[in-house]
């Protein structure tokens, strides 16, 4: 907690400048934040192992040591994930740059030690990887080389594309040194589809990342054009209320009163319809947060107490599998308050909708890249086979809406180590979307609801027994887009969901 206290103030700004600029790899301007920091500061020792990284980043291997060296005397960093053995490693590399070979042995033997003994696989691969090329540089090939092969098994268990080219193309340089060139070249190949996966994956972030600042910008547009379009209805809405007034004076003082209490008896009736609709929604808005978000709020709690004591522990052959169900705890919230609010936004018409004539590839691939951890987690395979070339007529933030809230349905209601297969088709007139899963299906009466239902209402939403608000809402949805749905089920092997959509 921060006290009032102007110099701890101070410093608490120059270390959250110098983290900001160290992560945006302006590392001048953060070795000038974090050296403007006083010695009683009570984070003065993590601000030398980050001045540390910044010298190792920029060459300044000796200057980094020295910083190293000053918190080595620690016994262990706690605070902002900070490791001794990462500082041990650190120096070990610092020393490896400078060719002093004997002191960086000793320090990368002796982090790498200590990740052995916590099982840290990905800090064991940066280690292994470090120690064979300390080793390859003095030409002690016969101790580089299985250290080498240590760090390509064990990049085989982490999720790291970049991990994993690496010490791919280690293996294929050492092949390569030993004449094995066909070996050589299958490691070399490896590397090159790793590579490429991890092009790819940054392409999509960028991708995302890119869409996400269209949307703010198209949503602002939207906004300034709604604005305009309130000022001219407050204009005439004013225009209307003085000339009704100077009429009303004309025709009389009896006259006015009149139409002035006829008209505010409907106003008042307008407004309790209003008021009793919005109290309705408000009602089943709070029995659907306090009911549906009551489980997952109070699982999520227990996990996090399980993962503190995990940490606290040491227990890290569990920790991995605590944090994947908080995050599917997590993303099971965050879709439930996501369809309140696309529901919400639905029944006062303030979602905004605009169909236009699109390619179905790039939105079903790009929802599909947010499941993919998800469906891992279950062992679940995600198959596609999707025509880059098929177009409709559709709304592309709705779609996304429903397609997310299908694919989730699917992986969450697939046994493990089942299939969803997610395909596109076309006739002349129609475009179709497929989702065909292994999971439980639906009911007849389930089946029956989605079939009659019009419209989205609270009372439709009261009366479906079993139907979920997100399958509702992607079904009006899919109307909206003036498409149709349509659900095939077999209890035993899954249930196929077809959306048609108008290709003008």
């Amino acid at each position: 907690m921060i006290k009032n206290n102007t110099a701890e103030l101070k410093n608490y700004c120059h270390f959250l400048r110098g983290y900001s600029f160290q992560e945006k790899k302006l590392f001048t301007q953060a070795a000038q934040a974090f050296t403007n920091i006083t010695p009683d500061f009570y984070f003065y020792d993590h601000t030398k192992v980050f001045l540390g990284g910044n010298a190792l980043e920029q060459h300044q291997f000796e200057k980094a040591i020295d910083y190293y060296q000053s918190v080595q005397h620690l016994d262990v960093y706690t605070d902002l994930s900070l490791e001794k053995s990462r500082v041990e490693h650190n120096i070990g590399l610092c020393y490896l740059h400078l060719k002093q070979f004997d002191r960086a042995e000793f320090f990368l033997l002796k982090s790498t030690q200590t990740h052995e003994t916590a099982k840290d696989t990905v800090n064991l691969v940066s280690s292994y990887g470090d120690l064979a090329n300390l080793y390859y540089e003095q030409y002690k090939d016969a101790m580089a080389i299985p250290y080498f092969e240590k760090a390509y098994e064990l990049s085989k268990l982490v999720s790291s594309f970049d991990l994993k080219a690496t010490t791919a193309l280690n293996m294929a340089i050492v092949e390569e040194n030993k004449k094995e060139f066909s070996k050589s070249l299958t490691y070399r190949k490896e590397y090159e589809q790793w590579n490429d996966s991890l092009n790819n994956q940054n392409k999509i972030w960028k991708t995302a990342e890119t869409e996400k600042r269209l949307a703010i910008l198209e949503k602002d547009k939207e906004f300034r054009i709604l604005e305009a379009v309130n000022k001219t209805r407050i204009a005439e809405r004013n225009g209307f209320i003085y000339s009704s007034i100077f009429l009303l004076i004309l025709l009389g003082t009896g006259l006015y009163l009149y139409r002035e209490k006829i008209k505010a008896n409907a106003i008042i009736n307008a407004q309790k319809e209003a008021l009793n609709e919005l109290n309705a929604t408000k009602d089943y808005l709070f029995s659907v947060v306090s009911h549906d978000l009551r489980s997952p709020v109070n699982a999520l709690r227990k996990q996090h107490r399980a993962l503190k004591n995990q940490v606290m522990e040491h227990d890290f052959d569990n920790l991995e599998k605590t944090i994947e169900t908080s995050t599917a705890i997590s993303e099971s919230m965050y879709g439930l308050l996501n369809n309140i609010l696309h529901w919400s936004l639905e029944q006062s018409n303030q979602l905004l909708f605009q169909a236009n004539i699109s390619t179905l590839q790039p939105v079903i691939s790009h929802v599909l890249f947010d499941f993919k951890s998800l469906a891992a987690s279950k062992n679940i395979v995600l198959k596609t086979n999707l025509d880059e070339t098929i177009i409709a007529s559709f709304d592309r933030e709705s779609l996304k809406i429903i397609l997310r809230n299908l694919i989730d349905n699917a992986i969450k209601y697939t046994p493990n180590n089942g299939e969803i297969e997610i395909k596109t088709s076309e006739t002349k007139l129609n475009s179709c979307i497929e989702i065909k899963d292994s999971g439980i299906g639906f009911s007849e009466e389930q089946l029956e609801t989605i079939h009659d239902l019009k419209e989205i209402t609270v009372a439709n939403i009261d009366r479906a027994k079993g139907v979920g608000l997100g399958l509702l809402l992607c079904t009006t949805l899919i109307k909206k887009n003036k498409g149709e749905v349509f659900i095939s089920n077999n209890p035993t092997i899954g249930s196929t969901i077809k959306i048609v959509l108008l290709k003008t």
